[in-house]
């Protein structure tokens, strides 16, 4: 057997282990959640944040998490980042960049994170609408 077709071998069933384990992961991360806390729909979703956070704040977190909770989840207000199957570079620097571009001004002038503030959406929500454009 050439040697290069045993690394290939070697390489494809250890990104097979490693690709098995991040979704059995993923999956019972996603079962946690869902387990511990209602799925709204995204009325409910928006209700919920309305006391808090603006309406257009509110679309904006609710249209981005839903495409990483998709079919499983909904968002919900007080999930923790931190804990759901997003990337972390997603939420802490894609999101804000993104909610600046949109709403006209550079993601520089967002206001710092208020310290003791756990990483939720609602929080999330609060923060972005804490920037100039808003």
């Amino acid at each position: 057997m050439p040697e290069w077709l045993l690394a290939t071998l070697f390489v494809g069933i250890a990104a097979l282990v490693v690709g098995t384990i991040a979704w059995r992961s993923t999956a019972r991360q996603i079962a946690r959640t869902a387990a511990s806390r209602p799925n709204p729909t995204k009325e409910e979703y928006l209700s919920m944040m309305a006391p808090d956070v603006t309406g257009e704040t509110a679309v904006f977190l609710w249209d981005t998490a839903i495409g990483y909770l998709e079919p499983s989840l909904t968002p919900h207000p007080d999930d923790d980042l931190a804990k759901l199957p997003i990337f972390d570079d997603d939420w802490s620097i894609d999101w804000p960049a993104d909610y600046a571009r949109l709403n006209g001004f550079h993601e520089s002038n967002l206001a710092e994170w208020p310290e003791g503030w756990k990483p939720t959406l609602r929080n999330l929500g609060k923060w972005l609408d804490m920037s100039p454009g808003v």
